[in-house]
């Protein structure tokens, strides 16, 4: 693992941030930098290659935001 990837900060941000993802981005796939949204599209390997591209040395949290049907599916299954 790259020295300087705080993973803990990395999840606090997703999940403070989760519900205005699903508001915004259901379904899509972002990817993240220093806590900012720097891409967004419909592949989590598009978004990745594209925030790399953007910001060479990072290594972006890359995460597909579930559509609100989905979260309803987990919470019932």
């Amino acid at each position: 693992m790259k020295a300087g990837i705080d993973l803990k900060k990395m999840n606090d941000w997703y999940t403070r941030l989760f519900e205005e993802l699903v508001e915004k981005y259901p379904g899509k796939a972002v990817a993240i930098v220093n806590g900012e949204i720097v891409e967004v599209g419909e592949t989590e390997v598009e978004v990745d290659r594209l925030a790399r591209r953007r910001f060479p040395g990072e290594i972006p949290l890359v995460v597909t935001v579930p559509t609100e049907d989905e979260l309803v599916c987990l919470l019932f299954a």
